[in-house]
C-alpha cells in the first residue's frame, strides 16, 4: 500500500487495557486507506504529569502507512477513543479507557490549536522513547519541538505567532524584563491555563529608565529565565536585543495621560510612557488575545489597561494577584539586592497594608485615618524612607476626596539603602478584599 508513514502512540488505564489496545489496533487497520504496518510490544508505565490518583497505564506504539491527512487521523483518533468509553470533555490526565496520540506524520510541522506535529513531548516519555527505539527507530535522528523556543528576532516572532493565530490558536502574552522569580512564573501559568499558546517576553525595556535609574545593573539571567518559563509551560520566550527591538531611527513614543501623572509617574518622568511604548510595540508584535501582568505594579497595570483602550488593541489585559514570600514582602527581581537588615526591615511594607486593611475591617472608611494608620507602622521603621503612601480608586487609581471612601486600593513606595545599591519596592492592596489582593 502506498503512503506515508504515521506513527502513533496507544495508552489505556482502565477497564481491560491489553483489550482496549487490541481492539484501537484492529479498528485502525479495518479502515480503508489505513494499514497497521507494525506495533510495539505493550509496556507499562506511570501516569506522568499531574494528575488524580489512578492505575497504571498499558501503552505501546503503533507503525501506520496512510494518505489521510493528519487532522483526519486525529479526528479518526477520537473516534476511536469514544467508541472505547472514553467521555469528552475530559479533565487533563484523568484516567481513560483508551488514548491515541499522533507522534511523528512523516515529516509534517504541524502548530495549531488542535494538532502539534511532532508530538512535543514524545522524547519525555519513555513509554514512548521504548517502543520507538524497540522498532528500530535513532532517537537522536528523530526531530523534537523545542518548548519553549527562544526568539531573538521580532519578524520571527510576529510570524510565530501569526502561524499560532492561523491555526485557531488563543495566544497569551506575559512581559517582563527578566530576572524571574515565582510571581513572574504565577502569570505564565494562569496564562498555560487560559490559552492555547504563551509567550513571555524577556526584554530590560531602555525607554522606561530615566537618567541615572538601574538599567546596566538590572539584574539578568536569561538561562534562569528560560528554565522558570518552560518549567510553567511557556511556548516561546521572545528575548531580543535593545538593537532589535529599536532600530537606529526609531522614534515613536506612546503618551500617557493622568493614569501616569502621580506617584511612580511624578517620581521618574518619562517611565510610563516607555512603558506603554514597549507594551504597544509588543502587543502589535505577537497579537495575543490575552496579555498577562501584576498587580503589584498596579500604576503600571492601570497605564496599560487606559492604553489598551484608547488605541483599540483587541485583546484583554488581565490583572494577576500579587505573589509574596512566607513573611509577607511582595516579590520582586529588586529583592535581590536588599541587604540582609534591609530585607528584613522590607515587610514594613505589607505590615502598614495590612494595618489599614485592618482598620477596613473594623468599619474605618475615612481616607485620612486609613492613609494615617499605615504612616504610623512605616514611620517605626527607620530603614525605610517613604516615598509616597497614597489611597485611590481601584478601578483607575484616580485621586479620592477627603472623607468617607469606597472600593480603594492603597499603594505605598519605599526606598531601602543599606545594601550595595538604594533599592525600591512597591506594594499596594485592595482594601476589603480579604488579606490580600
Amino acid at each position: 500500500m502506498a503512503g506515508r508513514i504515521v506513527l502513533i502512540g496507544l495508552g489505556s488505564n482502565v477497564g481491560d487495557r491489553a483489550e482496549h489496545l487490541r481492539v484501537a489496533l484492529q479498528r485502525l487497520g479495518s479502515v480503508p486507506g489505513i494499514a497497521v504496518v507494525r506495533a510495539s510490544a505493550v509496556v507499562e508505565s506511570e501516569l506522568v504529569g499531574d494528575g488524580p490518583a489512578q492505575g497504571k497505564f498499558l501503552n505501546a506504539v503503533a507503525e501506520l502507512r496512510t494518505n489521510w491527512p493528519a487532522v483526519a487521523l486525529l479526528a479518526l483518533c477520537g473516534e476511536l477513543e469514544t467508541m472505547a468509553g472514553r467521555v469528552r470533555p475530559a479533565p487533563r490526565n484523568h484516567p481513560r479507557p483508551l488514548d491515541l496520540d499522533l507522534l511523528f506524520d512523516g515529516d509534517l510541522h504541524i502548530d495549531s490549536r488542535e494538532l502539534v506535529l511532532p508530538h512535543p513531548r514524545w522524547h519525555e516519555r519513555e513509554f514512548v522513547c521504548g517502543p520507538l527505539r524497540e522498532l528500530g527507530y535513532d532517537l537522536a535522528a528523530l526531530p523534537k519541538v523545542e518548548r519553549p523556543a527562544v526568539i531573538e528576532s521580532p519578524v520571527a516572532m510576529a510570524a510565530q505567532c501569526s502561524r499560532w493565530l492561523a491555526g485557531g490558536c488563543v495566544v497569551g502574552l506575559v512581559p517582563t524584563m527578566g530576572s524571574l522569580h515565582r510571581g513572574h512564573a504565577s502569570l505564565m501559568e494562569l496564562a498555560r491555563q487560559e490559552c492555547d499558546r504563551v509567550v513571555a517576553t524577556i526584554f530590560v525595556n531602555p525607554l522606561q529608565f530615566g537618567p541615572g535609574e538601574d538599567f546596566a545593573a538590572y539584574p539578568r539571567d536569561l538561562t534562569g529565565d528560560v528554565r522558570l518559563c518552560k518549567q510553567a509551560g511557556v511556548d516561546a520566550v521572545f528575548a531580543p536585543t535593545v538593537a532589535q527591538m529599536y532600530d537606529p531611527e526609531f522614534c515613536s513614543q506612546v503618551a500617557v495621560g493622568p493614569a501616569a501623572a502621580t506617584m511612580e509617574g511624578a517620581l521618574r518622568p518619562g517611565h510610563f510612557a516607555g512603558v506603554a511604548t514597549v507594551v504597544a510595540r509588543l502587543f502589535a508584535l505577537a497579537r495575543p488575545q490575552r496579555a498577562y501582568f501584576g498587580e503589584k505594579d498596579a500604576q503600571q497595570l492601570a497605564v496599560i489597561r487606559r492604553m489598551q483602550k484608547d488605541l483599540g488593541f483587541p485583546l484583554q489585559v488581565v490583572g494577576c494577584p500579587i505573589v509574596r514570600e512566607t513573611d509577607g514582602l511582595a516579590m520582586s527581581s529588586r529583592n535581590v539586592y536588599l541587604s540582609a537588615e534591609d530585607r528584613a526591615a522590607s515587610t514594613v511594607l505589607s505590615r502598614a497594608l495590612a494595618s489599614a486593611q485592618f482598620a477596613w475591617q473594623q468599619g474605618e472608611r475615612d481616607r485620612d485615618r486609613l492613609l494615617a494608620r499605615a504612616r504610623v507602622v512605616m514611620a517605626a521603621e527607620p530603614r525605610a524612607q517613604v516615598d509616597y503612601i497614597e489611597l485611590r480608586r481601584d478601578v483607575d487609581l484616580a485621586e479620592l476626596p477627603a472623607g468617607p471612601v469606597a472600593d480603594v486600593r492603597m499603594l505605598i513606595a519605599a526606598r531601602f539603602a543599606g545594601g550595595v545599591r538604594p533599592v525600591r519596592l512597591l506594594d499596594n492592596a485592595r482594601l476589603g478584599a480579604g488579606s490580600w489582593s
